[in-house]
């Protein structure tokens, strides 16, 4: 079994985004971006959104370097569960290590986001 866990204060990510919002288009993808500001306040989704893509990086040495942050996705299924997308280099290198479906966990407070991640190996 393989966990990843990490946890984001929310009023960080709101700091670099105004500092820098070409954060935004680096770390998020459209889909994200676009589901995020549907909510009167985005910032703790994209701040528990940015967890989840750190969580999955921790997962497995296979992802902590050269794994783009755009190619861990968070999406939204029908039933509201969040989900991981990899693509490129990242879903190359899971297809690599037989690694099972990884899921994912995401909660926000006011003020700190977390989010887990857990996958089988072969």
């Amino acid at each position: 079994m393989l966990i990843g866990i990490d946890i984001v204060d929310i009023d960080r990510i709101r700091i670099v985004v105004k500092r820098t919002p070409r954060f935004l288009s680096r770390v998020f993808t459209q889909q994200e971006l676009e589901y995020c500001y549907t909510k009167s306040d985005p910032y703790p989704s994209l701040a528990v959104r940015f967890a989840a893509k750190e969580a999955v990086r921790k997962l497995h040495p296979i992802f902590a370097g050269g794994i783009g942050f755009q190619e861990v996705e968070v999406v939204t299924d029908k039933q509201g569960r969040p989900e991981v997308v990899l693509h490129g280099e990242a879903l190359a290198r899971h297809f690599r290590e037989n690694l099972g479906d990884i899921a994912i966990s995401l909660a926000h407070s006011q003020n700190q986001a977390i989010a887990s991640a857990v996958a089988r190996k072969g």
